[in-house]
This record gives structure tokens, C-alpha cells and sequence, in this order.
């Protein structure tokens, strides 16, 4: 199977309440920046340091189960999208 080209879109979550790994992020990052629904200000490092942050917190980690959740949506839900904002806000304010 070395060298293969097939693409494997399967996604199965073992145990929901686990934490998602980092390939998970990366799925989610690529998933929403692909979308026809992603707004031109949101890039793939923008939405993969939103979702790194989520998987790296302390008291509620990103779980493989919500990572399911955001796949079955078909834009950013608005939540994640305002933070993601003031993040990138609060940065042109430091710079």
C-alpha cells in the first residue's frame, strides 16, 4: 500500500468522549476552509490555531465526539467564528 493515491474520507469516532487527536484538527481546519461557506477573512491557520487551542485546553478539551459534531455542519458555527475574530482583533491590537 506504499505509494497508494486512494483517499480515505472514512471517519469513524471509537469512543466520543475521548480527546480528538491531532489529525482531527487538522480534518477540521481543512474541512471549514474548503467550505463555500467559509468567510474570506477565516484561513486554514486561523481555524487550525482555533481548534489546536480547543484540543490543548486543560478544562474542556476538543473530544472526538464534537469533532463528529463540526463535520456534519456545513459552515463555522458562529460561536467559534467570533472567537476566532477577537483572537485575530485582539493580535493587530498587540502588533
Amino acid at each position: 500500500m506504499a505509494n497508494s493515491t486512494q483517499i480515505n474520507d472514512n471517519f469513524v469516532v471509537e469512543n466520543p468522549t475521548d480527546v480528538a487527536t491531532y489529525g482531527m484538527v487538522r480534518k477540521l481546519a481543512s474541512y471549514f476552509s474548503k467550505s463555500t461557506k467559509c468567510p474570506s477573512d477565516i484561513k486554514w491557520g486561523t481555524l487550525h490555531g482555533h481548534f489546536l487551542q480547543k484540543l490543548n485546553d486543560k478544562k474542556e478539551p476538543l473530544v472526538q465526539g464534537e469533532v463528529a459534531r463540526l463535520l456534519t455542519l456545513k459552515s463555522i458555527p458562529a460561536k467559534n467564528l467570533k472567537a476566532m475574530r477577537s483572537y485575530k482583533k485582539l493580535v493587530a491590537i498587540k502588533s
